[in-house]
C-alpha cells in the first residue's frame, strides 16, 4: 500500500547469541490501537442487512520482529509478524539480498513480492478505501499466487524495479468467484506474476505495471485447466503537498468450466481506480479514493455486467508517536451484489513503539 501518513518505528531489543561461526541482530517493534467503527447496511445479503450492534469499539496489539546476520552469499533477514487474539505467527518471511544480484526470500504471508505489492497503488493518507468494508479488492491481483508459500525475486535493472512471485502450489479456488462450488473439481495449480515499478522517468511520477497467471489443474473428469490472469498498471504523480493517482486492473478467467456442478463459464472483473492525498503540513493529511469494480457478465447471464463502487475521505494526524486517523467510505453494489449497499466510519488512534 501507498500511505501518505505512515507510522512505524522499531527498538533494539537485543541481539543473537553470537556464536563463532555468526553473529545477528534483533529488533522488535509494535502497535497499539484503539478503533471505533459504524457500520450500516441494506439489501438482499444477511451482510448487508446488519447494522451496528453491541459496542462499536475494540483495541489491539501487534508484534514485529526483525533480524538480519551476514553470511558467505549476503545479508540474511527474518521478518516476523504477530497479530492480537491470533494464537499462532500471522505471517513471516525470509530473504537474501545478494548485493548486484538482486534478493530472493520465501514468504509466508508478509506480501512482499510480485503482482500483490501493486494491487492498489493510490495515495492515501489511511487505508485503501475498500478496506475493512464488504468490498475487496484482493481476489483481483492477490488471487495470482497470494503470498504465502511462495518463492521470489527482487532487483533493480534499468531504474525499474522487478518484482517476481512463485507460487508452486496453489490450492483450491480461484482469483475471482468467491468461493463457487467448483472448487471440489481442481486438483491443484501453479502461479508465475510480477510487477514492475519505476520512479526514474519525470520528478514526482512513479508508474508500474504487473501481470499474472494461475493455472488450475482439474480432476480426471475434468482434463481440461483454469487459467486465471490478471493484469494492472497505474501512475502517481507528486508535486508539492499534492498526490495523485490513476490504476487499472483487469482479471480474466475467474470462473471455472465445470459444468457438471453448475458453475458458470466465463468471467471477469474491470478495476478502476483514483486517489488525491494532500498533506495539510508535517501533521495532516487527507485524501479521497474512488474505486469501481465491474463484474463482467458470466455464462447465461445477461446485461453488461454490474459494477460495484466504493468512494469515501480519510484523514491522519501525527502527534508524535500517535496517529488519530477517520475513515468515511460508501459502497454501492457490494459484491457485485445489486442493491447491496454499506456505509462504514472508522476512527482510530495507533500507538507506534
Amino acid at each position: 500500500m501507498n500511505k501518505l501518513t505512515k507510522i512505524g518505528a522499531s527498538a533494539l531489543a537485543g541481539s543473537l547469541v553470537a556464536t563463532a561461526a555468526s553473529a545477528g541482530s534483533l529488533s522488535v517493534g509494535g502497535t497499539w490501537e484503539v478503533t471505533g467503527e459504524y457500520t450500516a447496511g441494506s439489501g438482499s445479503s444477511t451482510m448487508m442487512a446488519l447494522s451496528n450492534n453491541g459496542n462499536p469499539f475494540g483495541s489491539k496489539g501487534n508484534l514485529s520482529f526483525s533480524g538480519s546476520g551476514e553470511t558467505d552469499w549476503g545479508t540474511a533477514s527474518f521478518f516476523m509478524f504477530t497479530a492480537d487474539g491470533q494464537a499462532s505467527v500471522s505471517s513471516h518471511s525470509q530473504t537474501l539480498d545478494m548485493g548486484d544480484m538482486g534478493t530472493i526470500g520465501f514468504d509466508q504471508g508478509t506480501g512482499a513480492f510480485g503482482l500483490g505489492t501493486i494491487d492498489d497503488k493510490m495515495p492515501t493518507a489511511y487505508e485503501e478505501v475498500w478496506n475493512g468494508t464488504t468490498a475487496t479488492n484482493t481476489d483481483i491481483l492477490d488471487g495470482n499466487g497470494g503470498s504465502a508459500g511462495v518463492f521470489g525475486y527482487k532487483n533493480t535493472f534499468m531504474d525499474t524495479l522487478v518484482n517476481i512471485e512463485y507460487a508452486p502450489s496453489v490450492g483450491s479456488g480461484d482469483a475471482g468467484d468467491g468461493g463457487n462450488s467448483h472448487v471440489a473439481s481442481i486438483v491443484d495449480g501453479t502461479s508465475l506474476n510480477f510487477a514492475l515499478t519505476n520512479s526514474s522517468l519525470m520528478d514526482g511520477l512513479t508508474v508500474g505495471f504487473g501481470h499474472g497467471e494461475t493455472t488450475y489443474d482439474m480432476a480426471a473428469s475434468n482434463a481440461d485447466q483454469i487459467d486465471t490472469v490478471s493484469t494492472t498498471g497505474f501512475f502517481t504523480y507528486a508535486i508539492g503537498a499534492v498526490t495523485v493517482g490513476y490504476q487499472q486492473s483487469y482479471t480474466s478467467g475467474s470462473v471455472g468450466t465445470v459444468s457438471s456442478v453448475g458453475n458458470r463459464t466465463t468471467g471477469a472483473n474491470d478495476v478502476e481506480m483514483y486517489g488525491i492525498a494532500f498533506n495539510v503540513n508535517d501533521a495532516l493529511s487527507i485524501s479521497y479514493q474512488d474505486y469501481d469494480n465491474t463484474y463482467k457478465k458470466r455464462g447465461s447471464e445477461t446485461g453488461d455486467g454490474i459494477t460495484q463502487n466504493a468512494s469515501g475521505i480519510q484523514a491522519a494526524y501525527t502527534m508524535g508517536g500517535a496517529t488519530l486517523r477517520i475513515s468515511d467510505v460508501s459502497v454501492d453494489n457490494s459484491g457485485g451484489t445489486s442493491g447491496d449497499s454499506e456505509d462504514r466510519t472508522e476512527i482510530s488512534l495507533l500507538m507506534a513503539f
